[in-house]
């Protein structure tokens, strides 16, 4: 099995809901003789992960240049990630090449193939290094907890190293290689548009099945609070159709529950909730709670 390099300099860049945990748990498990430097354009997500390591021996440093050896990136949308890495200015791939030092970027976030594949042209075409798509499942409290899924899109032989890497923010048996660049994104948007099909007609079901005197048990885990926000479940549906329709896919189911996400997306009853509130969205209730 190979080890993770002790010398190793790790780069984290995006700190949001679900980075923060990624970066926090590498930090956390990375031999102590690394280096860990983060990156937000938010200053005060750099200052927090920051602060909770003060004192405790860890290296972590806010980023001034991209010097590190390996590089995560994990950012809400495709054209977040194209800046980035190709911003002329500001982007990773601005920065000069070192003769003989090839970094490894591991892209974190879920956004379309098109724009992994040209961010990964320009990576490996241009000599900067390798470039890995490997979108994360499990939320905010999956990232927190190092208990995320990893879809992950390399060469084979980048995967023991990129396995390794990812074990620090996930479980083994929960790290999964699809294939060449790209199949991690496919799977992904795949497993998503599954889920939430299976989640929609869940809830469809039981709210049938309550209505009916049936008896079920149908409380939410701290009120639709926290786990995978509908905002962001919406934008990989979005995705997931649009990516069936270039491939000129039936799908008969597809689209009507991608419509019902968009309504629920659009109630401010359900802002920033997790997705599985859209059982309430279709006025399901709740008998644990006392709602009839």
């Amino acid at each position: 099995m190979v080890g993770i390099v002790e010398t190793t300099t790790y780069g984290f860049i995006g700190l949001g809901q679900m980075g923060h945990g990624m970066a926090k748990n590498i930090c956390l498990k990375a031999p102590e003789t690394s280096l860990v430097i983060v990156y937000d354009i938010a200053t005060q997500a750099t200052q927090r992960l920051a602060s909770e390591f003060k004192g405790q021996g860890r290296n972590i440093q806010v980023a001034t240049s991209p010097k590190e050896d390996v590089i995560f990136t994990s950012v809400p949308q495709a054209a977040h990630v194209r800046d980035v890495f190709l911003n002329p200015s500001t982007g990773l791939l601005a920065a000069p090449k070192k003769e003989g030092r090839r970094k490894l970027y591991l892209e974190l976030s879920t956004i379309d193939v098109a724009v992994s594949s040209e961010v990964a042209a320009a990576v490996v075409d241009g000599g900067f290094g390798d470039f890995v798509d490997a979108p994360c499942s499990g939320g905010a409290m999956g990232a927190e907890t190092g208990n995320l899924s990893f879809m992950i899109g390399c060469p084979d032989n980048l995967y023991p190293r990129v396995l390794e890497l990812c074990k620090l923010m996930g479980k083994e048996e929960s790290i999964f290689h699809c294939g060449n660049l790209g199949a991690g994104l496919k799977t992904k948007l795949l497993n998503n548009y599954l889920s939430s099909l299976t989640a929609l007609a869940t809830a469809e079901t039981f709210n049938i099945g309550i209505r009916a005197g049936l008896d079920a048990k149908t409380s939410s885990s701290n009120g639709y609070n926290g786990g995978f926000s509908i905002e962001l479940c919406l934008g990989v549906l979005e995705l997931a159709v649009k990516a069936g329709e270039d491939l000129g896919a039936t799908m008969p189911i597809g689209k009507p529950m991608l419509e019902a996400y968009r309504q629920v997306a659009a109630d401010v009853r359900f802002k920033g909730k997790d997705s599985k509130a859209i059982y309430k969205w279709i006025g399901g209730s709740d008998p644990d709670l006392g709602e009839a």
